[in-house]
């Protein structure tokens, strides 16, 4: 258990148009969200800033261009202003440019709908890349409240914990300490055998030196997509995701993902799901801004979802009198 001591403020920069507001909503609804704490206007997150444990509080600075963030660690240290301001930076996209988007959306209405409902948010990132690639991992061939479960699980029992105003936040296990798990750690937690060489071996990989992942947010897109795919387990599909959510790509879309398929044949009138194939030519039209895409959609299917699962709930409620008199 890690205990804080000292807190750092500052007010991290926002490239306009900006809004905090829906960035939060998308984590309130996306199932990715399991170590993040999301309220209606702060974020909180426990994260690994250079090997140390810290937790990131993001929340408005009461102007529009700004964004105020704040560090909780056990003692500050030469240069975490700096870091503070990148990792917020980096989650939060923002310093991305949006202008481009216009042009897109003006070339397919369909999307540009999207786009004018969404337009103040940028794709938002998982904070530790690792999580993002295992996240991916744990994905492949299950469903999504499935892999949730299976996240959430792997969180509770190999990560540790940072203490903050007598609340406790959840850390994504290390590299080291996936690297050292075996089946007999993780079958019991329904983990399938593929599913465990995947994970360990990823994270071993990390944890050796092989793979840095915080350098894929600086290759170029093929690039970084030859040195995933190169890693057993990982295929297209993954690859692009950690691409999209772990590294802060912009023109990269998991075109095979299952719900970009499903709200995209929806969108267009296919009366299906879409292929890989009709996503990836569909995507063309959003060249340049392929990863703002895939998150709109995301975004979309699971505001789509949540409103569906708001009426069931709504129907299942027995009527009052009162609202039968009127």
């Amino acid at each position: 258990m890690h205990h804080v001591a000292e807190t750092l403020v500052v007010d991290v920069p926002a490239r306009l148009p900006f809004d905090l507001d829906m960035a939060l909503r998308y984590l309130r609804l996306s199932p990715s969200t399991i170590a993040e704490r999301v309220e209606i206007e702060r974020f909180e997150r426990a994260v690994w800033l250079y090997g140390r444990p810290a937790l990131v509080r993001v929340a408005p600075s009461g102007r529009a261009e700004h964004v105020r963030a704040s560090l909780h660690v056990a003692a500050i240290a030469p240069g975490d202003d700096d870091a503070l301001r990148r990792l917020v930076t980096h989650v939060f996209g923002l310093a991305e440019d949006v202008a481009g988007l216009d042009e897109v959306a003006v070339a397919d209405p369909t999307f540009g709908r999207l786009v004018a409902r969404y337009r103040g948010v940028r794709p938002v990132l998982i904070a530790d890349p690792l999580e993002a690639l295992a996240w991916a991992i744990i994905g492949q061939q299950i469903n999504v409240a499935f892999a949730a479960k299976l996240k959430r699980v792997l969180i509770e029992r190999f990560g540790e914990r940072l203490v903050c105003d007598g609340r406790e936040y959840p850390l994504f296990p290390r590299a080291d300490t996936l690297a050292a798990l075996g089946p007999d750690d993780l079958r019991p937690l329904q983990f399938s055998r593929q599913k465990i060489d995947y994970v360990v071996g990823s994270a071993a990989a990390v944890a050796g030196g092989a793979l840095d992942l915080a350098a894929l947010a600086d290759l170029p897109t093929a690039e970084s997509l030859g040195v995933l795919t190169r890693l057993r387990g990982v295929g297209r599909w993954t690859a692009e995701y950690v691409l999209l959510r772990g590294a802060g790509h912009r023109d990269v879309i998991p075109a095979a993902d299952g719900g970009l398929r499903r709200i995209i044949g929806q969108a267009y009138g296919l009366g299906r799901l879409a292929s890989e194939v009709e996503v990836r030519a569909l995507a063309e039209r959003w060249a340049g801004w392929r990863s703002y895409a895939a998150f709109y959609w995301w975004f979309a299917l699971q505001e789509q979802m949540a409103a569906a699962r708001a009426g069931r709930a709504g129907a299942a409620r027995p009527t009052s009198r009162a609202a039968k008199g009127r």
